[in-house]
């Protein structure tokens, strides 16, 4: 090495501490990460290095503009999802992973807000700022010497450009590049989305035969909630000390309640595209090629019905949007920001419209998505701690901790006055034949075990994917169906959903397979997986901790 290059080093430590900065910061903090193991801690910090000096060698042979540029450049790209993968590996102690970060590109504001309250810390804050201004202070300090000539090192620079290329390119490299990788699946995921909103609409023109099995005169009703973020740890229905279902514990033996069913992942968007659609981790394609759940009751000649309190649509699609709008009718009521009961009087005024078809209603809630104390009304603020003593203090569970628990168990009050009305409104359609099903998407992890509330598949826990399943059917539609099993101990995941309410409905059609409805005679149990887990995977890592 000769002394124009160790000269042109010295002359840039400035830059040289910016890009380790820059590109190191968030590699170094790594071992942190609970869900990475140590040989990908070693591969992430390598690769990392690699990628550093690399950048750093070539911006030798660079004039000062170009070094500018570059700096700039790489703060710009670098900078929000340093911010994201830090604060959430700072305070969730694990780095986030694909279907984590999918889904905050679908994140509308308004969640984004809420998020923001329920783990505010103001040294995240503290650190944002002070990140930013480094990287001001570093650049302005900058003095740019006179650069290299390639001629006179041509195997550094040719050496260390390839490196860089290799790195960015390679999938199993650039994969350990947080920046890199995270520009990589927005660029996937758009591309993705856009490919199957096309291949969703284009198939509304094909043929596609669904056969009812029970017609009758009467028309029949068929009602699905799907809830949000509520695991049945916290539910009296199953045994939770706390009395949060006092009006779904009245419904007594009219209520089936089942014990043992999980969700398919601990994110709405992944649960969601398997609940609506055949797709399941083994044929991820079928999203594409086979018919969805609104498509089904459309061909069957129902009269479908969308209501929801979740954003939906506008501005911040989800990638699940284009299943729900091919519902025929759509409410979306998430732009009123009220609580969940909104949604009853458009779901009497469905009831009563006079039309004699078929009706398929989906309703989607807010249902118990943090922040916690947004989910309930004033009347519903009713569990505390300092009054019943059910939650006793830990190493891992302080005050501020238990007081969290207590809004928790307020919005699953709320919620079960919300589902339980729902059925005393069908409940007055007595000459009807009338069903109602209600799950929550996925579950949530509120400090059973540690320092943690919510829900992330990086940290996942039994609480994150045991959810309810309950099951209300009108005595009419009990008469008709005399062939659905109600056995209620059955192992279940929602991801074969749709085969359960095709089944509800008496479809036949030629992907329908009876072995996976949880009312059939036929039903056989599967291995059940959250994510690329199976379900004792997920119990065992939890009993290890």
């Amino acid at each position: 090495m000769n002394s124009s290059f160790v000269n042109a080093l010295y002359g840039k430590k400035l830059q040289i501490c910016f890009l380790f900065y820059m590109i190191m910061f968030l590699p170094l903090l790594t071992p942190l990460a609970q869900n990475l193991s140590v040989k990908h801690v070693v591969a992430t910090i390598t690769i990392n290095t690699i990628l550093f000096i690399s950048i750093g060698l070539l911006l030798l042979f660079c004039k000062s503009r170009t070094q500018k540029l570059v700096f700039s450049g790489l703060f710009v790209i670098s900078y929000l999802p340093n911010t994201i993968y830090t604060s959430y590996l700072l305070f969730a102690h694990v780095l986030l992973q694909k279907n984590s970060v999918i889904s905050l590109f679908e994140t509308n504001p308004e969640e984004s807000k809420e998020f923001l309250v329920h783990y505010f810390n103001p040294w995240i804050i503290v650190g944002c700022l002070v990140y930013i201004l480094l990287c001001f202070l570093i650049i302005w300090k900058m003095r740019v010497g006179k650069p290299l000539r390639i001629k006179d090192h041509k195997m550094t620079f040719f050496s260390a450009l390839l490196s860089l290329i290799l790195v960015v390119s390679l999938p199993p490299l650039s994969r350990s590049v947080y920046f890199v990788n995270f520009y990589k699946m927005f660029v996937d995921y758009k591309i993705r989305l856009g490919k199957e909103e096309s291949a969703i609409l284009e198939r509304q023109s094909q043929s596609y035969e669904v056969k009812e099995m029970f017609e009758d005169s009467v028309p029949k009703t068929i009602v699905v909630v799907i809830g949000e973020s509520l695991t049945r740890r916290h539910m009296s229905l199953y045994g939770y000390p706390r009395t949060t279902n006092p009006k779904l514990g009245a419904l007594g033996d009219s209520l089936l309640v089942y014990q043992d069913v999980i969700s398919p992942q601990v994110h709405t968007i992944p649960v969601l595209r398997s609940i609506l659609t055949l797709a399941d981790r083994d044929n991820l394609d079928y999203i594409t090629e086979k018919p969805s759940m609104f498509e089904l009751f459309n061909r069957a000649g129902y009269e479908t019905h969308f209501i929801s309190t979740q954003p939906f649509g506008g501005n911040f699609k989800t990638s699940y949007d284009v299943l729900l709008d091919l519902s025929k009718n759509i409410y979306s009521l998430s732009s009123e920001k009220q609580p969940d009961e909104i949604i009853l009087p458009t779901f009497r005024n469905i009831l009563a419209d006079g039309n004699k078809k078929n009706k398929l209603i989906l309703i989607h809630l807010i249902g118990n998505h943090m922040a916690y104390e947004f989910r309930y009304t004033p009347p519903y603020n009713i569990f505390n701690n300092e009054k019943d003593h059910l939650i006793k203090e830990t190493d891992f569970r302080d005050k501020k901790a238990i007081r969290t628990i207590d809004k928790y168990d307020n919005s699953v009050l709320y919620n079960d006055f919300v589902l339980s009305q729902l059925i005393h409104i069908l409940q007055d359609q007595s000459d009807q034949k009338t069903a109602l099903v209600y799950f929550s998407d996925h579950g949530e992890e509120v400090y059973e075990t540690r320092d943690f509330a919510g829900h992330a598949y990086e940290k996942v826990s039994p609480s994150m994917c045991e959810v309810p399943f309950l099951v209300w059917m009108s005595p009419n539609f009990k008469k008709e169906r005399e062939d659905l099993i109600l056995d209620t101990t059955r192992s279940y995941s929602t991801s074969d959903f749709l085969y359960s309410l095709s089944d509800l409905a008496g479809f036949n059609y030629l992907d329908y397979n009876d072995k996976r409805s949880i009312f059939s005679i036929e039903f056989e149990p599967r291995e059940r997986y959250v994510g690329e887990l199976t379900y004792d995977e997920v119990k065992a890592r939890s009993n290890k901790k």
